[in-house]
């Protein structure tokens, strides 16, 4: 005996399922500097945006997380932005998210995989901004 319950054509409920299309938008792009300096994978969702930063030539790594959060205006005069370290050590991601979401004004997740010195991260922010800036659809 068998038990039919878990049929696909067994109706369990009537309630109207409605598909939508997502609101999710993934772009990518690599900054480049006489090579590729940078990996950039930017997925924005509804109210917020997630930034995957990682080295141009080796395989996807994932060694810090960081989130920003925008400051309140009655609560943090002067502060544009907050911004902590989720996975990993504080570093470039922590400050790429604090800079982003003062930008952007929403949450940002930054996921760093390639960790940036002092002469790579200001050329990956210029080609952060200059996308921004050519693209702002995609943040």
């Amino acid at each position: 005996m068998t038990n039919n319950s878990c049929s696909p054509h067994t109706i369990t409920s009537r309630r109207k399922i409605i598909y939508r299309q997502s609101g999710w938008r993934v772009h990518q792009y690599k900054i480049l500097s006489g090579e590729v300096v940078c990996t950039v994978a930017v997925l924005r969702m509804e109210g917020s945006l997630l930034l995957w930063l990682g080295s141009g030539s080796r395989e996807a790594e994932l060694n810090e997380i960081a989130l920003g959060m925008p400051a309140h205006a009655n609560g943090a005069a002067g502060r544009a932005g907050l911004a902590t370290t989720l996975l990993g050590v504080e570093g470039a991601a922590t400050a790429m998210a604090r800079r982003l979401t003062a930008l952007l004004k929403r949450p940002v997740y930054v996921c760093a995989g390639s960790e940036f010195d002092r002469f790579t991260m200001p050329i990956v922010e210029r080609g952060l901004i200059a996308e921004i800036k050519n693209k702002p659809e995609c943040f």
